[in-house]
């Protein structure tokens, strides 16, 4: 391999070396412009390869880094043991072998790009250039490129090993070890296609949301009041949209509304989900030998209060609609652009859903992605109740519409199915019930004026506090009682 002038040789010696020895040289990269020098080493790729081999099923996503970082170091030190190990890559000095724990530890030609926070996709397809989709930009086209099919197979099995799989499959669905984000892997006959999705390391909390203009106050006090439910009936809750529009998002930012009392069983085919907030959740992931609809039944055995289910897609529907039957609270996101196809497709292959099943949904909040301009914005278009059934149909009342024409949110319906089945549930008047709705968007207006905004994780404990001491939970945002109770 030629040397670049960004690069020191370290060089080989003819016998061992604190440990380590090979009949080659190894060219280190200083910081420096030019990437990732390593990848067209083969000698690096090589040894690369045989550590991941031996890592196989030793490395999880909850490993300390230092943990993580000591398992690599064991399996390079084991290699090099061997008496009759091939010709490795000559690591003469402890600086050198932490060089390449290092490297190897990176995620090679991404990982800057996986700290810039403008980035929320990276597409690699094969050895073509890469693609990155920033914030506000869209799809851009960057310079730089796997050097060969070789770079990027022991690239993709990183990924693969890291996130603690085996073996990489013809379809890869994983988690990026260290960093917020999932990963889809698809071979293909033009090498393989990557796309990373990076996760907000810090999600955006319902404020955020309600700043963003996805939603008014009014609505996401509502939203509290379905989620919560006033500690004695929570709603059973879909997030309906099309790709992009928010749901995963939402669905995070709700969970600052459960009650801290309550356990949590979440169910996900790709970990998307931040639940580092939520003080007792069990997260858990589907798999090739373990499908969805099997976590679903599973979670009736782990005493859960809540179950959510990240996406759903087939038969755990049914799974999911039988636990809301035998009285587990629910909620789930599902692609969808209205209420009423969201009930079709719970109703039809795969899910098949009887409609008295599919009526035990209270609450459908639809989604929907919008172009102003050049901008994307992200909306709550509609949010509809379950109304009971009629001849085999589900009856669906509309509460919330989003008005495209004057751009905000507006209540088509006074009435709630929800809000009559809480208060009989609760010893409230349906008017008692409204009032608290209102008592929360005083609340919330208070928490949007906080600078800067509270991050999740303060939302989530201001409204558990409004819960169990309503005024302390006013004092903290600098109000007062008499602001919560009459604006």
């Amino acid at each position: 391999m030629g040397l670049s002038e960004n690069a020191e040789i370290i060089t080989g010696q003819p016998h061992r070396t604190d440990g380590f020895s090979s009949p080659v040289s190894f060219e280190h990269p200083r910081p420096c412009e030019v990437p990732c020098l390593w990848l067209t080493d083969p000698q690096w790729l090589d040894l690369s390869e045989q550590i991941l081999n031996r890592l196989r099923g030793r490395m999880t996503l909850i490993q300390p880094a230092a943990e993580r970082r000591q398992k690599i170091i064991e399996a390079l030190e084991a290699l090099y043991d061997e008496p009759d190990h091939p010709h490795l890559l000559v690591l003469p000095s402890q600086a050198a072998r932490d060089d390449f724990v290092e490297q190897f530890l990176s995620y090679d030609l991404i990982e800057d790009l996986l700290h810039d926070p403008t980035v929320e996709d990276i597409m690699i397809n094969g050895t073509e250039s890469i693609f990155v989709h920033k914030t506000g930009q869209g799809s851009v086209r960057i310079d730089r490129r796997f050097p060969t099919t070789r770079a990027l197979a022991v690239f993709v099995k990183k990924l693969v090993i890291l996130a603690g799989r085996s073996e990489v499959d013809p379809l890869n669905d994983v988690e990026l070890a260290g960093i917020p984000g999932r990963v889809n892997i698809a071979q293909s006959p033009f090498g393989p296609q990557i796309t990373i999705t990076r996760a907000k390391e810090q999600p955006l909390s319902i404020v955020d949301l309600i700043r963003s203009g996805m939603l008014t106050e009014e609505l996401a006090a509502q939203l509290w009041v379905y989620v919560e439910g006033l500690c004695v009936k929570p709603a059973n809750l879909v997030i309906s949209g099309g790709p992009g529009s928010g749901k995963t998002t939402l669905l995070n930012a709700l969970f600052s509304f459960l009650p801290s009392c309550e356990r949590l069983v979440v169910i996900e085919d790709t970990l998307e989900l931040n639940t580092q907030f939520v003080e007792n959740c069990s997260r858990l992931e589907s798999c090739r030998r373990v499908k969805m609809a099997a976590l679903v039944k599973n979670s009736l055995r782990m005493r859960p209060d809540r179950i959510v289910v990240g996406e759903v897609r087939g038969e755990e529907a049914r799974d999911l609609m039988t636990a809301v039957n035998v009285g587990k609270y629910c909620l789930g996101t599902l692609h969808a652009s209205t209420a009423r196809e969201t009930v079709m497709r719970l109703q039809n292959e795969p899910m098949n859903v009887p409609p008295l099943l599919v009526s035990l949904v209270d609450v459908f909040v639809i989604l929907r992605r919008l172009m102003k301009g050049n901008t994307v914005t992200r909306v709550v278009g509609e949010v509809v109740e379950t109304a009971g059934l009629e001849q085999g149909t589900v009856l669906l009342s509309s509460l919330w519409t989003y008005d495209v024409g004057r751009a905000r949110l507006v209540e088509s319906a006074p009435g709630s199915v929800y809000r009559e089945r809480l208060a009989q549930a609760s010893g409230l008047s349906p008017i008692g019930v409204m009032e608290e709705t209102l008592r929360r968007t005083r609340l919330l207006r208070l928490m949007q004026r906080q600078t800067p905004p509270s991050p999740i994780d303060q939302v989530a404990r201001i409204c558990q506090q409004y819960l169990k001491d309503p005024e302390q939970a006013v004092k903290s945002l600098g109000g007062t009682m008499k602001q919560l109770l009459k604006g």
